[in-house]
């Protein structure tokens, strides 16, 4: 009798689902026919949109510079026609053209403490909550000049500390 080894090539858990989404493009190839399906494109009219912006037939096979491209095109269509909400990024230029220099200091040095694993949360409400802790204020866009100085100066310390959270 035959015994099976186990010298699989195949990735194992998050790596198996992970290897195949990353082959299809990494999900953009999913948020453009989603983004056609809102549009109500018929599949003609897909494909020839898809030659002019790639030269490419199918999104299957442009690179994923051309498939971003084809993703951002879509998503402005969507939005233009009411279909679609303004993309993430379009909400975060806007938040960040409103945002002072000492803000957008702080949220770069936040953001980078989290990519140490200083902070073990680095959204918005994580970040308020300490600057609320620091200043008495409830969130970072409501804070003075010398409470952001104060805030990024702590910032600086605890970097430099650079405990890990556990």
């Amino acid at each position: 009798m035959k015994t099976k080894t186990a010298t699989s090539c195949r990735p194992v858990g998050d790596a198996a689902r992970a290897a195949p989404l990353a082959r299809r493009g990494g999900g953009l190839i999913a948020a453009i026919h989603t983004l056609k399906s809102r549009l109500s494109m018929a599949d003609d009219d897909y494909r020839a949109l898809l030659l002019q912006l790639t030269g490419q037939r199918s999104s299957k096979d442009c690179t994923p510079t051309q498939r971003q491209q084809v993703r951002d095109h879509l998503q402005k269509l969507a939005e233009r026609m009411g279909v679609a909400q303004p993309g993430r990024s379009a909400a975060f230029a806007q938040k960040r053209a409103a945002a002072s220099p000492r803000e957008r200091k702080v949220w770069a040095i936040w953001l980078d403490m989290a990519r140490r694993g200083i902070v073990r949360h680095k959204d918005s409400r994580a970040l308020d909550g300490f600057v609320q802790r620091q200043t008495g204020t409830s969130a970072l866009r409501f804070c003075s000049a010398a409470q952001l100085d104060a805030v990024i100066e702590a910032l600086k310390l605890w970097q430099k500390r650079g405990h890990e959270v556990r």
